[in-house]
């Protein structure tokens, strides 16, 4: 199999979904959530980025995520995603694969896509019919922008 290297470039933010592996529902618990959103807080701070949305669904994550120190989205994505399953599978007693190879990944360009792509995130538990009040949805930045609820992940401001 060939290394397909990704684009990155320096000082954009990027729109990405990750998926577990077969689509398994792995955040239909509360500690698995919680559990994510502690990792990418965490992480946050060891490798220089910022969160300006997100949301997790019972199979698979979306955020808008924005590198800005020596570590490109590829690398964040690896120790990330790498390091929630070590503990998620701890955590349950067991071993292997949590997450589907890889991810999708989308450079935002302006503000109109910026704002485009926070409003379908924030919509996305209503889409796959989770839920039918947007304030009723506790794994989503949605509460950081609407209710202003404290959350474990800190939401970083667009302008800084």
């Amino acid at each position: 199999m060939s290394d397909i290297r990704r684009y990155s470039e320096a000082n954009i933010a990027y729109f990405v979904t990750s998926v577990s592996k077969n689509r398994k529902p792995i955040f239909t618990k509360e500690k698995s959530s919680n559990l994510l959103l502690l990792s990418i807080e965490y992480f946050k701070i060891v490798l220089d980025y910022k969160i300006f949305a997100y949301c997790i669904l019972p199979e698979h994550l979306h955020f808008i995520i924005q590198p800005f120190g020596k570590h490109d989205l590829s690398y964040i994505m690896k120790m990330l995603k790498g390091n929630f399953a070590r503990r998620l599978n701890k955590i349950n007693g067991i071993t292997g694969d949590v997450w589907q190879r890889g991810f999708y990944d989308e450079g935002i360009r302006n503000d109109s896509m910026l704002f485009q792509k926070i409003e379908y995130i924030h919509y996305n538990p209503i889409k796959h019919k989770l839920i039918t009040d947007l304030s009723q949805y506790e794994y989503s930045s949605y509460q950081h922008y609407f209710n202003s609820k404290k959350q474990i992940l800190t939401i970083d401001d667009m302008n800084s």
